[in-house]
Parts: structure tokens; C-alpha cells; sequence
């Protein structure tokens, strides 16, 4: 294949092969991708099932069969990204530029290709224009989710997951997270912290810990005082936090509307009544440790791999970790998580997609 000509995208960016092509009413997919062939297939396969239009593989510089595992599958497109992932925003503007390009007018979805879209109701075929189309009639242009981080029962190093398997079928497990909000500075203002990556690589940040909290409340004063808040000094004093749960993955794609980064975008209409979705993570894998390395390497992510380095340091104390333990729950449907309360189902959404 070779680059598409007069395709003239910002960032480097290069089409390969025919360029999207989105029909009236479609959902466009889009993922960025390194390296990513061990997961790519079941997350494509996956967006297929919820009934997506054209999806859109930014590709930055694998090394890997991620390429070929993406030529397999009908109306997958791909883009190279050449440049630094970092430099990218880690890959925001790559996504933000796509869209742009080829979704305007239409509802877009970005995932990871270690991540699953569910909502009430997605165990059906081709559910996710249904719901696009239910949002619509609400006014919304958005779906809002939680991360939920599942993982298998056996320690990393033993699991054994095939590209050819479903990603519930190597990591079925999960524990209900105890989830706590705070205010977010971009869209949706809020952000969501909890779960079972907390509790084991960033426990600091869990706000019950007494020196936490005094810690917290200390910093909170002196950001009352606008002279001490715009100081990068004080800023880097802010209390840790573990990673971040929230995502509006699910966006009705149009002018102005852009990504601020993964979890935040630019502010977009959302209905008071709606219902919500969880993105099931599937992070840890036989290549957790691979990717670990590589990332803290390269300083891929945000603050210098910081997130990544705290992986690094447990798998080095126990190199049989494993996440599995007494309150791990085996992930059964959509409607499990309804019934824990990580999703919203509404009765105006049953009735639109029959239920």
C-alpha cells in the first residue's frame, strides 16, 4: 500500500490505502495504535458487533503485525502517524485532525484497543447506532462512561491470551470500584478516581488516609490565593492522584467540537436524562510488563511514565502479581453493571431499543 496522494493532513499524518468513506448515519470509529496486534482484532470485532460505520487505525510507528491484523477487517482505514505520540498530546491532535477530516456530521467513537465499549442494552447486534440515534432525540451530544479495569485470575506472567479469543475470555474479572468525583477543569468538569489501580499502585492518593486528607486541605488553602495557584512551584505540590476513570468516548462529531485530551474535550450538550456506559480496560495481559518497559523507556505518557513506573515497581516487588482477589467479581453483562450502579439504564432508553 502506499500513501494516499493530495491527502494533506497536519502532524505528519498520512493515509494508506482508500480514505474513509462514512454513509449517511454512521458511526466512525477511531483508535491509535503501537504495537498493538495482540489486542487489535478482538477490539475491532467488538466495535463491528455494536453495528460501527468506518474505523480509523492511527498507526505511530509499530513494529509489530498491528498493520496487518488492520488490513484483515473490511472498512478499517489506516493513517501513519510518524511523529512523537508525546508531542502528539499523546495522540489527541492525531485524533482530533481525523475527525475532523472524515466525521463531521456523524457520531464518533474513540477507544484504545485494549478497551470495550458497554451500555445498557450493547449485548444486542448493532446497538450502538440505536443508542447514537436515542441520544439524538434527547438533544445530547455525548455518551459518558467509567472505566472499569478487568484483568484474569491468574498472575500476569502465566496468562496466555490469543489474538482470536474474545478479551472477556483471558480477563474476566473485575472489582467493583469505590469511586469518589472531583472537579475537573474541562469538560465534563468532573472526573472519577477509584478501583482496584488505586487501591494497588497508588494507594496515597485514596482521600480516607488521614494524611491525605490533611494534606489535601492544606493545598486547598493555599489555592484560594490567585497569586500562589498560577506558580508551576505550587502546582507540582498538588496531591497525587491515581488515574483518572472518566471518558466521553462517544461524542456527535462537528465543528468546534474537539478533544482536550483522553478523558476531556470541549464542552458539548448533554441531556439531564440519559443513559451512561462503562469502557471494560483490559490493560493487564501476558505483555503488561513489555509495555511497561517500553513506555517508562520512552517516556511515552504523561508526567515522564509516571503511571507507568509505579507498574513497573510492582512487578519487580512480585514478579507473580496478580490483580485477582476477595472482592473480585467475574464480569457476566451489561446488566450486572447496571445493577452495581456503574451505568445508567433509563426507561425511555428501554422502551427505544425495545427492551
Amino acid at each position: 500500500m502506499t500513501a494516499e496522494t493530495g491527502a494533506a493532513l497536519p502532524f505528519g499524518l498520512a493515509v494508506v490505502g482508500p480514505p474513509p468513506a462514512p454513509r449517511p448515519g454512521e458511526v466512525v470509529g477511531v483508535v491509535v495504535a503501537r504495537n498493538e496486534a495482540l489486542r487489535l482484532g478482538a477490539a475491532l470485532r467488538e466495535v463491528r458487533r455494536l453495528g460501527i460505520g468506518p474505523v480509523i487505525v492511527i498507526d505511530n510507528l509499530s513494529t509489530d503485525e498491528t498493520r496487518a491484523v488492520a488490513a484483515g477487517f473490511d472498512r478499517v482505514h489506516l493513517v501513519e502517524a510518524p511523529e512523537s505520540y508525546a508531542g502528539s498530546g499523546f495522540g489527541i491532535a492525531w485524533i482530533n485532525a481525523v475527525l475532523d477530516r472524515w466525521a463531521r456530521g456523524h457520531w464518533a467513537l474513540m477507544f484504545d484497543a485494549d478497551e470495550v465499549l458497554v451500555f445498557p442494552g450493547s449485548d444486542r447486534p448493532a446497538a450502538l447506532p440505536r443508542l447514537c440515534g436515542h441520544l439524538d432525540s434527547l438533544g445530547s451530544e455525548c455518551l459518558r462512561v467509567v472505566m472499569l479495569d478487568l484483568f484474569p485470575q491468574a498472575p500476569l506472567a502465566r496468562v496466555a491470551y490469543r489474538p482470536e479469543q474474545s478479551l472477556p475470555e483471558a480477563a474476566a474479572w473485575f472489582e467493583p470500584p469505590r469511586l469518589r468525583r472531583e472537579a475537573a477543569p474541562h469538560f465534563p468538569f468532573e472526573a472519577e478516581y477509584g478501583g482496584v489501580r488505586e487501591r494497588l499502585f497508588f494507594p496515597e492518593a485514596d482521600p480516607s488516609r488521614l494524611l491525605r486528607r490533611a494534606y489535601q486541605r492544606a493545598y486547598n488553602l493555599g489555592w484560594r490565593l490567585p497569586w500562589l495557584r498560577r506558580s508551576a512551584r505550587f502546582q507540582a505540590l498538588a496531591p497525587k492522584r491515581s488515574p483518572n476513570m472518566t471518558k466521553v468516548p462517544l461524542v456527535r462529531w462537528r465543528e468546534g467540537v474537539g478533544f482536550v485530551t483522553a478523558h476531556s474535550l470541549s464542552p458539548v450538550a448533554v441531556a439531564p436524562e440519559q443513559p451512561s456506559g462503562v469502557l471494560l480496560h483490559f490493560k493487564f495481559l501476558q505483555d503488561f510488563h513489555a509495555r511497561v518497559l517500553d513506555a517508562v523507556a520512552r517516556d511515552a505518557h504523561f508526567d515522564g511514565s509516571a503511571e507507568y513506573r509505579r507498574y513497573l515497581a510492582a512487578l519487580r516487588r512480585d514478579p507473580e502479581f496478580s490483580l485477582h482477589g476477595p472482592r473480585s467479581l467475574h464480569y457476566e453483562s451489561p446488566d450486572q453493571l447496571v445493577g452495581l450502579g456503574l451505568m445508567r439504564d433509563t426507561a425511555a432508553w428501554r422502551t427505544a431499543r425495545g427492551a
